[in-house]
């Protein structure tokens, strides 16, 4: 067995963050006293993407956003919903907004595929399965009740004090496990932040490009999947009749980028 941890990235790899953020939209336009419908729908992501830029968070690589990841988010987020609530002449109660909006987070455990679960399973018989995500703990661990069973750890930044892809949030990890880099594969559908990170510290990783929408930068990942199934054909994997049995379904074939 080539790695012994395999690292599960949360959102957009195990969990279905479009599916979570949607919900989170619904409750926020209900506290607000907003009817939801495809104009807030249109002016909140419009508000959410200039204002993700305006605070830097989408250049998770600068050291400074790094060390103040956190501080930056609740700021983004407070005056995410502020604004939201301004174009539609409404008064917010900031905190009130906030509340829904996790509490709508928490809530959501939609899988980005349905055998998701049984694959994350399968492949925990004959490895550590651990997770890593940039996020706040109390959502995070929330929506990830089902998969806590096969995992043996579970890092979530904001109680690292520390996100991937810093070099800290990776080296943080290996040491809580007290393994090597080499000893684990990063699995991930961010080349910014899961496969960058990983290969910052000398860990192997694999990009999960569910969309196959394909990356010049792709070839910076070890490992290319379209599906999680794929990794169940990893040669070092050797678990490939358990799930086929499991589930009596065929795999796509994984291939490398």
């Amino acid at each position: 067995m080539k790695y012994r941890y395999l690292i599960f990235d949360v959102d957009g790899t195990l969990l279905n963050f479009s599916s979570a953020y949607s919900c989170a939209q619904r409750a926020v336009a209900k506290a607000l006293g907003i009817g939801f419908s495809s104009e807030f729908v249109r002016v909140d992501e419009k508000l959410s993407w200039e204002l993700w830029d305006e605070f830097g968070l989408s250049r998770v690589e600068d050291e400074t956003i790094q060390e103040n990841y956190h501080s930056l988010y609740d700021a983004y987020l407070r005056k995410h919903f502020t604004s939201v609530a301004q174009a539609f002449g409404v008064n917010a109660d900031v905190d009130m907004i906030l509340k829904a909006y996790y509490a709508a987070l928490s809530s959501s455990r939609e899988l980005m595929e349905p055998d998701t679960l049984d694959v994350y399973r399968t492949l925990g018989k004959q490895h550590k399965m651990v997770i890593a995500t940039n996020g706040m703990a109390q959502v995070q661990r929330s929506r990830l009740l089902d998969f806590l069973p096969t995992t043996t750890a579970l890092f979530i930044s904001e109680e690292s004090g520390c996100i991937k892809p810093s070099k800290a949030f990776f080296k943080h990890m290996t040491d809580s496990l007290g393994c090597a880099p080499a000893e684990c594969l990063m699995i991930g559908d961010s080349l910014s932040s899961d496969i960058a990170g990983a290969k910052s510290v000398g860990m192997a990783a694999c990009w999960y490009d569910c969309k196959r929408k394909g990356s010049s930068n792709q070839r910076a990942a070890d490992y290319y999947i379209s599906k999680l199934g794929e990794l169940l054909l990893f040669p070092d994997f050797s678990v490939r009749e358990i799930f086929l049995n499991h589930n009596r379904q065929s795999i796509v074939s994984a291939e490398r980028p």
